[in-house]
Formats: structure tokens, sequence, C-alpha cells
């Protein structure tokens, strides 16, 4: 089947792995509890998901105050958040005034922090006219939330740290990419967080030296959700096809997703801040009837050609250059190996390869789980 998941590792599917939901992460357990619900439905145990006791907890005001934010802000300023609390849980991380998994095992202290936290978010409720929240309420919340979640509250570091040591195969899994990241992303249009491998080394407790390969993942075509500069955007009927063929729409709210050619200049900078060792070139099949494909591989001005991603506001004037490509116009989704993708095909990824500056290691030609090419 096919499942959208947000806070839960995709490796739940995999019985033999063991899923942690990292220190770095902010986990909406009411969220959890419906993506669990949907998944054990379907036959798929949940006894190997643990959450870290440093994970912060999105509260029912976070959600609240996310919304009302976005929604004070003119249209041009508007990020496209998903409303689901992340960015003011972050900033009470930020403030230290959040909710921690661990605190739901000691209701002493939960209860404290609670009491110091409301009247300041009780202020800005009130603020945007929104009814106040009383800690008695959040208590019995959050005393359902230990019911159900209580068991997989733990510090997961001592047990990464030990599957390290003998040798076993961690796998660090994020959402989002570089150019949604709060230092180096396309500023404030971004996450709050640092959806790179830094950041994944962070919130992981792994030490940057100790992570082996970072497979940078990205389509074959670029795709955004949310507002802010997209430098190849198309506003034609290729986005119409792009979006409707690739089934571009957001897992999170539905929304349709703005859809380009691929930015290679973007690419090339994820590929540096990353890391990464090698890349996955995801949804070639989608490519498949176009006559025509363009790559972006730099960036036009005021009158100056830069072959770099500049900062925000150049961005919002830049203009993409363009190498175009022929397609291939036949049907890739059965290719297994190289040899099967027809050779504009291979042209195209190869020079992919070439423009981001990593090696290609896998490519999908559709959503199955043995649609993909392995090099």
């Amino acid at each position: 089947g096919k499942f959208a998941l947000h806070i839960i590792p995709s490796g739940i599917f995999n019985p033999e792995t063991m899923n942690i939901v990292g220190a770095g992460t902010v986990v909406n357990f009411e969220t959890m509890a419906q993506e669990l619900e949907t998944i054990t439905e379907n036959g798929v145990t949940v006894d190997n998901l643990f959450i870290d006791v440093r994970a912060h907890l999105i509260m029912p005001y976070h959600c609240a105050l996310d919304g009302a934010q976005e929604g004070a802000k003119n249209s041009k300023m508007q990020i496209g958040t998903t409303k689901r609390g992340v960015g003011p849980c972050y900033s009470d991380k930020a403030t230290r005034c959040g909710i921690r998994a661990a605190d739901l095992l000691d209701f002493d202290r939960l209860k404290n922090r609670i009491e110091m936290a409301l009247p300041q978010k009780n202020r800005e409720l009130a603020y945007f006219g929104l009814p106040e929240m009383r800690v008695d309420e959040l208590m019995a919340l959050c005393s359902k939330w230990k019911e159900r979640f209580g068991d997989k509250i733990i510090d997961t570091l001592p047990v990464v740290r030990q599957s390290y040591l003998e040798n076993k195969k961690i796998l660090l899994e994020g959402q989002l990419g570089v150019m949604r990241d709060l230092d180096w992303g396309i500023y404030p249009y971004t996450t709050s967080s640092s959806p790179t491998s830094g950041g994944a080394a962070i919130g992981s407790g792994l030490g940057p030296s100790r992570i082996d390969e970072v497979i940078g993942v990205t389509k074959v075509y670029s795709t955004s959700v949310g507002g802010g500069p997209f430098m190849t955007e198309l506003h034609d009927e290729t986005a119409e096809k792009l979006r409707a063929i690739g089934g571009e729409y957001g897992a999170t709210t539905g929304r349709p997703r703005r859809c380009g050619w691929f930015d290679a200049v973007a690419a090339d900078f994820s590929c540096w801040l990353n890391g990464f060792t090698a890349l996955a070139l995801t949804k070639l099949d989608v490519l498949d009837s176009f006559e025509k494909i363009k790559v972006c591989t730099a960036y036009r001005v005021n009158g100056e050609i830069i072959n770099y991603l500049p900062e925000t506001a150049e961005q919002e004037i830049a203009e993409p250059i363009y190498e175009e490509f022929d397609g291939w116009m036949c049907d890739t989704t059965s290719a297994r190996k190289w040899e099967d993708l027809p050779k504009n095909a291979q042209i195209y990824c190869e020079r992919l390869g070439k423009l981001v500056g990593a090696p290609i290691k896998y490519i999908s030609v559709g959503p199955e789980r043995d649609q993909i090419i392995i090099l």
C-alpha cells in the first residue's frame, strides 16, 4: 500500500529494524497516533518504534499559534507553513521553554514546565483572539500521550552508540532539503531546523566523522511546496504535465506542488553543503513523454551570469539559464539496469551527475520497491 508518513521512520515497514525518532525532532503525538493507527490496520508491527527522550513535543498551543501567525502575515510574506505547530515548537526549544518527551515520564516536572510556559502562551493566544488553554486540560492530554507512548520514550543514544560499535547498519532519514534549511535555505521561507547531513549527525547523536555515506535524493525535475523564490518554476502546460504525471501534491497538505525544470545550481549547492558521496535520482519515468527537457545551469542576475546560489533577495529576480536535452519518448518503468535505459535518458542522467558533482548510485523509474536501477 501507499503510506504518507510525517514523523514515523519509513523503516517501520521492515520488522528487522529498530526505528528511532531522534533528539532533533519535534513530535506531534496526535499525528503519530493517526499514523500508527493507519499502518497497524494494515498489519504493520510498531513494537520496533522508539522516541528519544530529548525530542520536543508539539503542544496544542503551538498548532493554534502557527495558524494564527501565518494568517496574520500579508500574502507575500507567508512562508507556506503546514500549520502543524512545527515552527512555534522549535521557537520554544530555542528559548528553553519547550516540553520534551522526557517530561512525560515525570508528571511533577511536566506540570511545572507547563505552568511556566502557559502564561506567555495564553497572552499570545489572546493577542490573536484565540481562547486560552488550561493547565489541567493539557495535563490530561499529556496523560493520554504517556499511556499511549510512554513505553516508547527512551534514551536512544546508548542504543545508537552500541549499534555503531557493533558495525550494524544505521540509516539516517530526513525530510525536505538544504533549500529549506534554517541557515542555508531560502530564508525566511525555511523550516525551523537543519535538514542536512550535519543536522542528521546532531539529531542522531553520531559524530560527523562516523557517517560513511551521504546519499543525496533528488527528483529529476524540481518541485516545491510553500512560498519563496523558485528560480526554475514553470507556469504553463509543462508544469501541469509534470504535476499530473508526477502526482505532485503535498503529502501533508494536499496542496499542488510548484513544478519546474531541474536546478543544477541549487543541487550543486546542496551537494557541497551536505557532502554527497552518491546521488539517488528519482521519478525519471515522469519525463518519459517529454520531447524536450531543460536543466538550469546558471542564473542571470541584473545582467550578470552567475553559477552559484545568491542570497534570497537576488533569487527573487534571478532568471534561469537553461541547457536543453532531447527526450527519450519511451517507457522506462520496466528498466532495471543502466543498459535498459534509452540513450537519451542515460545522457540526461550522466549530465545531472556531472553538474551536481556526485556519482549516481540509484535511479528510480516508478513508485514500486523494485522499480529502481542500482549502479
